[in-house]
């Protein structure tokens, strides 16, 4: 009997060893899955991150790639901008230049065509002195002008088709009004008046 009983409680002591051995096993499987699904979670966060991180080196490389092209840009930009400006101020001095030279020859002209009507007055002045009456001093600046190179008196009617039309003779008239009013006496003198007025003319 004591015997039985021996067997029995050897029996339930196993048993619960049994019990203690599996449950033991179930906390340690339990544990290793919570510590394998932590791992696989971690290590997808680790994946994650790395993956984020090339991203932003990737993205980090693209913007100074971007801010060096932006760069080379502007660079090329201001250079072009200063050679322009190099330019426009070379063409501005060309300008200055042949204005420069063009007030020099408005002036020559001017000066010539004073010149030469100076001299005609000064010719006909000493051809009639003030001391002779008016219409001898008339017929002498007429005859000096019909004799003298510097009055073309064909070129003058032609000139100036009211005279020619009127009927006046060319010398005369020129020395009662056309020496007054500017006339020309040939076509050199008239050259330089228009040479002088183009000239003067002439956009900037």
């Amino acid at each position: 009997m004591e015997d039985l009983e021996s067997q029995g409680n050897a029996g339930g002591g196993a048993a619960m060893a049994d019990d203690r051995a599996t449950a033991e096993l179930r906390f340690l499987r339990a544990q290793l899955a919570d510590e394998t699904a932590a791992r696989q979670a971690a290590e997808a966060q680790v994946k994650r991150l790395d993956d984020e991180h090339r991203k932003l080196k990737g993205e980090l490389l693209a913007a100074k790639d971007q801010q060096a092209t932006t760069v080379r840009e502007h660079e090329a930009a201001l250079d072009a901008r200063f050679k322009e400006n190099a330019t426009l101020m070379s063409a501005l001095k060309r300008a200055q230049d042949r204005e420069g030279r063009v007030q020099e020859l408005v002036a020559q002209a001017d000066k010539a065509h004073l010149l030469f009507t100076r001299l005609l007055g000064a010719l006909l002045r000493q051809a009639a002195p003030k001391y002779l009456p008016a219409n001898v001093r008339l017929q002498r600046k007429c005859a000096l002008l019909d004799t003298h190179s510097l009055f073309d008196a064909t070129w003058y009617l032609n000139q100036n088709p009211d005279v020619s039309e009127a009927g006046v003779n060319a010398a005369e008239h020129f020395v009662t009004h056309g020496l007054r009013e500017g006339r020309s006496v040939n076509r050199t003198m008239e050259d330089l008046r228009r040479c002088a007025a183009a000239l003067q003319e002439k956009p900037r």
